[in-house]
């Protein structure tokens, strides 16, 4: 499994469209605000590539004006 926290940024996006995003073998844990840079969340995912899939997923909300790799971590 691979478990990655991400800073989501955004512009008046509801945390819950976030939380509700379906990332197929991927996981996703809303961690909290980082007030003036968007929101931070923790993400399992079964293989790279789920990974990668989840990051494209999150950069195609609406609202979403990036996507950052803060740590990763490949048991």
């Amino acid at each position: 499994m691979i478990l990655s926290l991400v800073l989501i940024e955004e512009q008046n996006l509801s945390v819950d469209t976030l939380r509700s995003l379906y990332l197929g073998k991927a996981k996703q844990l809303v961690v909290g605000d980082a007030y003036g840079f968007g929101v931070i969340l923790h993400i399992a995912a079964e293989a790279p590539v789920d990974l990668s899939n989840a990051l494209s997923e999150f950069a195609r909300v609406p609202g979403v004006t990036g996507v950052i790799t803060l740590a990763l971590r490949v048991p």
